[in-house]
């Protein structure tokens, strides 16, 4: 940089170059303690993408050699912001020696967020992040801390006791080292981990008191115990967990995101999780129908089933979600979205009564019903009738005939998604199904709206 300036000075007249000279130096000085240091590849690429495997060594290599001008430039003094996409050069054989030495100059006494991912090409090599730049070097002064693809082994209690946030990614870690961790990490309020595949049993403690919202996406977990009192939001994402929320009082919003979650679902949380009022349910694949539970939700008030499975829709019985309803005394809000599903069910053509009823169960406050991507297969139509027949607080029905996400927006002028010919016609056979077996069921008291496929984005 100094280089460049040099050249400058030659061009200019005299007092030009005075002047050049004095911004220069300002320049300079100000950039060696500049606070905010991001390098990714949208921030010093112009075209490439570093990820793929079609980009040779030498574009990673002077990738790294313009980060590497600039940080060891830096005096390392007043950084707040470090965050860094790291390529690891093909066949290298010290693929992190620039990582660690950039590392050590950014992570000093006062930074706050440090974001770094490691993107590698063998898979025999791991960056094992040095852990006393978390403890002994920044002295406990991050605030929000993301680390991606790489090993982190803490053997000793770290002093992150003004942590906040913590994401963690594709990161070697075991339990009891995520233990270590979090042992003084008294001001966690966000925790998310992600394919961390080395936890097995994980308990979340009570001394993280100030911690709201937690994450836990497919990490091969096999008990999940959490002590932690104020957590308010929960979202899981991985097969057949056992779940404990003892400790969990004020957990109100959960999300699971797995394979058969509505069984489990009904067959766990009622006991683990009773204060929970809003369920999100999102489920890839669902082998049996809802069971029928004798235990309740008590404060379940909004309950979200998301069903984006190709394979289960033609055989599932929507009609034995009712399960949910009836355990749920509570419940305000019911909302179900399903996938696409029209090339793979038997629609209903037949008498009106042959629909199966469940005349001994009633619904006293559920007020809101959105059905999207409603299609006509039989135990679909039944649940929509039973709604109408056995809700007597119910005040809105929207049925969606398209798939979720195949809205456009007005107000950001995008168009819906494509749609195949094929898919249309049997949105429209939905609409029709709707006048045929559930118009004349809505009582004068509900606002009922069928939307049908966009006339703007979708013309035969």
């Amino acid at each position: 940089m100094q280089d460049i300036w040099r050249h400058i000075y030659f061009l200019l007249p005299m007092q030009d170059a005075a002047r050049a000279a004095c911004v220069s130096h300002s320049f300079l000085c100000s950039w060696r303690c500049y606070p905010n240091l991001t390098f990714t590849n949208e921030t010093m690429c112009s075209k490439e993408k570093l990820y793929e495997r079609t980009v040779g060594p030498n574009v990673i290599r002077d990738y790294n050699k313009n980060i590497d001008r600039v940080v060891t430039y830096h005096s390392g003094a007043g950084v707040r912001k470090f965050r860094l996409q790291y390529y690891v050069i093909p066949d290298d054989a010290e693929p992190y020696h620039h990582l660690t030495s950039w590392l050590q100059i950014a992570v000093t006494p006062g930074i706050e967020e440090l974001d770094l991912v490691v993107w590698k090409r063998r898979e025999n090599t791991m960056f094992n992040f040095p852990c006393t730049l978390l403890s002994d070097t920044c002295q406990g002064s991050i605030r929000h801390l993301y680390l991606g693809n790489l090993g982190l082994h803490p053997t000793f209690q770290l002093g992150l006791r003004t942590l906040k946030t913590l994401h963690l990614s594709e990161v070697h870690i075991t339990a009891d080292e995520l233990g270590c961790l979090l042992s003084n990490s008294f001001a966690l309020a966000y925790l998310r981990l992600q394919y961390c595949y080395d936890i097995l049993c994980l308990e979340i403690p009570r001394l993280l008191q100030r911690l709201r919202f937690l994450e836990v996406i497919e990490c091969s977990l096999q008990v999940l115990e959490i002590n932690a009192p104020n957590i308010s939001r929960f979202r899981l994402m991985g097969h057949n967990v056992q779940l404990s929320l003892g400790k969990s009082w004020k957990m109100k919003n959960l999300m699971l995101n797995n394979r058969c979650a509505i069984s489990y679902a009904l067959d766990n949380l009622p006991s683990c999780a009773p204060k929970v009022e809003t369920l999100t349910i999102r489920s890839g694949y669902e082998i049996i129908n809802a069971p029928v539970i004798s235990s309740k939700f008590l404060r379940l008030k909004i309950l979200n089933i998301l069903l984006f499975s190709w394979h289960n829709h033609r055989h599932y019985d929507y009609l034995s979600l009712v399960s949910f309803f009836e355990a749920s005394t509570s419940l305000e809000k019911f909302a179900l979205y399903v996938r696409a599903a029209q090339s793979k069910y038997d629609p209903f053509e037949g008498d009106p009564s042959s629909l199966r009823r469940m005349p001994e169960h009633y619904h006293g406050k559920l007020k809101s019903v959105e059905i999207t991507g409603f299609y006509p297969q039989k135990s679909m139509l039944e649940l929509t009738c039973h709604i109408l027949e056995k809700t007597t607080s119910l005040r809105r029905l929207t049925l969606d005939t398209c798939p979720v996400n195949y809205r456009c927006s007005s107000i950001f002028h995008s168009k819906c998604a494509p749609m195949e010919t094929a898919d249309i016609r049997e949105a429209h056979k939905s609409v029709l199904a709707v006048k045929t077996y559930i118009e004349e069921k809505v009582p004068s008291a509900v606002k009922f709206n069928v939307l049908e496929p966009c006339s703007r984005c979708y013309v035969l």
